[in-house]
């Protein structure tokens, strides 16, 4: 059976204020050399975007006596960079691009262009959510597509506590 703890509902409005801030955040890596990550907008062979894996997630909840609510929620999503390289050289290129952009938005210090970057704190969010945590998986290459494109995938999960009062 497994030990994985399963969502008990969504944070709508909190899916939008995420969306927007990891957005600003993600255009804040050092190591994009002029490029914009999107959201969910990609051309058909080349650029990078990232996309809501679930929406925003309501984990755990706790109530007070006094009805003041704090939720632990969750906001997983993918960074996708699409390239038309058939190289191995450039797709290691690429490989390498998505876990230095992981190891940051993780707080873990960066080597770009010679140069150590780390990120400091993450953006602060209206409304009671703070984000407490970025964690990421190994990013991975997909099967290419008709065009001859390829998708890489850094799959990245952002930790965010709610709180508010009932």
């Amino acid at each position: 059976m497994s030990d994985e703890l399963k969502p008990i509902g969504k944070d709508a409005t909190g899916y939008e204020l995420l969306t927007n801030a990891v957005k600003a955040l993600l255009n804040q890596f050092p190591g994009l050399n002029g490029q914009e990550i999107l959201f969910e907008e990609l051309d058909e062979s080349a650029g990078i975007a990232f996309s809501a894996d679930a929406g925003a997630l309501v984990m755990a909840e706790r109530r007070s006596i006094t009805d003041h609510i704090t939720q632990e929620c969750q906001f997983p999503f993918l960074v996708v960079y699409r390239t038309t390289t058939t190289r191995e050289f450039q797709k290691l290129n690429v490989a390498a691009f998505l876990e230095t952009l992981g190891k940051w938005i993780c707080k873990e210090p960066v080597d770009i262009d010679g140069e150590t970057h780390r990120l400091l704190s993450y953006p602060e969010i209206s409304d009671g959510r703070k984000i407490t945590r970025i964690s990421r998986n190994n990013s991975y290459g997909t099967v290419p597509n008709e065009n001859k494109s390829q998708d890489w995938i850094l799959p990245v999960s952002v930790q965010y506590t709610y709180e508010f009062d009932m």
